[in-house]
C-alpha cells in the first residue's frame, strides 16, 4: 500500500488542538484575571476608566503570552473593535506554531478586568473532540500492531518475571468461558514439557496474581503471559491445538534459552523461533 504524506493534515491538527488549548487557557484566565485586576462591585465603567482599544488588545497580547501559550508559540494581535451595545472590546489575534497559523477572537471589558474566549460551537468541539480520540485508539492499535509476534501475541518492553531463576508462565481462565476450556488443556500440556525450567502459575477459576492479570489484560480471558514478556487476551483455537501448541512452545523455549533441547530443537519450533 503506497504510503501518504500526511505532514499537512498533522499541521493542521497542530494548530487545531492549540487553539482548542487557547481556548481553554482564557477560560482559566478569566479566573486569574479576576483575581489580578479586581474591580470593586459598586464600581461602574465610565469614561475615565475605560482601556483605549489599543491598550486593551496589548493587555491581552501581553496576558496570553505570560499566562496562556506554550513557549514557541507566536501570539500577535490583528485588530481590537468595540462590541456595539457592550461594554466589552473584541480581540481578534493571529496563534502561529511550526510555519502554521490561525486566527482566534476573544473578549475583554473596556475597563481591563475580564477576558472572555469567543463562543464555542459545542457539536463542533464534541466532533474535535471525538475525533482526536479515535486518533489516538487507531494510533494506539497500530502501536501494538507493530508490536505483534507469532499467535498474535504482543511483545513488551518489560523486565522478564523469574520465579526461583526460572521465567513464570501465567494463564489465566475461568471454566464459565468456552476459549478458556479450550485453550487450558493446551497450556497444561505445553507447561508439562517444560518441568524444572519455568513456573507455571495456572490461573483457571482462580484470582491469584491478579496485578499481573490487570496489567496485561483488558479484563477478557483467556488472558496468557509467557514472561511478561509474551502475552495474548483470547485463545489461539482459530489456529487449532497442534500450532497453538507449537507456537506457546516456542515462545517457552524463547525464554528459556531453548531449553530442554529435545522439545526446543524439533524443526517446527525452531521455524517459528526464528520468526520472534
Amino acid at each position: 500500500m503506497p504510503s501518504e504524506d500526511k505532514s499537512e493534515g498533522t499541521g493542521m491538527k497542530t494548530i487545531g488542538v492549540l487553539i482548542v488549548g487557547l481556548i481553554v487557557g482564557i477560560l482559566i484566565g478569566v479566573a486569574i484575571g479576576a483575581i489580578v485586576f479586581p474591580q470593586p462591585q459598586t464600581q461602574s465603567i465610565g469614561a475615565a476608566n475605560e482601556l483605549k482599544a489599543g491598550e486593551a488588545g496589548e493587555n491581552v497580547l501581553v496576558f496570553l503570552k505570560d499566562y496562556v501559550v506554550s513557549p514557541g508559540v507566536e501570539v500577535e494581535v490583528i485588530n481590537t473593535t468595540e462590541v456595539e451595545g457592550a461594554n466589552l472590546y473584541k480581540i481578534v489575534v493571529n496563534v502561529s506554531s511550526m510555519g502554521r497559523s490561525q486566527e482566534a477572537a476573544a473578549y475583554i471589558t473596556k475597563d481591563g478586568g475580564l477576558l472572555f474566549p469567543e463562543g464555542i460551537d459545542i457539536e463542533d468541539f464534541k466532533e474535535t473532540v471525538e475525533q482526536q480520540r479515535k486518533e489516538a485508539e487507531e494510533r494506539a492499535k497500530a502501536q501494538q500492531e507493530q508490536n505483534r509476534t507469532i499467535g498474535s501475541f504482543t511483545v513488551s518492553n518489560d523486565e522478564i518475571s523469574m520465579e526461583d531463576g526460572k521465567p513464570i508462565i501465567y494463564y489465566f481462565g475461568s471454566d464459565a468461558c468456552g476459549h478458556c476450556k479450550w485453550e487450558h488443556p493446551v497450556i497444561v500440556n505445553v507447561t508439562s514439557n517444560f518441568e524444572g525450567y519455568i513456573s507455571f502459575h495456572d490461573n483457571m477459576n482462580s484470582d491469584e496474581d491478579s496485578d499481573i492479570f490487570s496489567k496485561y489484560s483488558t479484563g477478557g480471558v483467556p488472558t496468557l503471559v509467557f514472561g511478561c514478556k509474551y502475552y495474548r487476551v483470547g485463545s489461539g483455537s482459530g489456529m487449532g491445538k497442534e500450532q497453538e501448541s507449537n507456537v506457546l512452545t516456542a515462545l517457552i523455549c524463547d525464554l528459556t534459552g531453548n531449553k530442554p533441547a529435545d522439545v526446543c530443537s524439533v524443526p517446527e519450533i525452531k521455524a517459528l523461533l526464528a520468526q520472534l
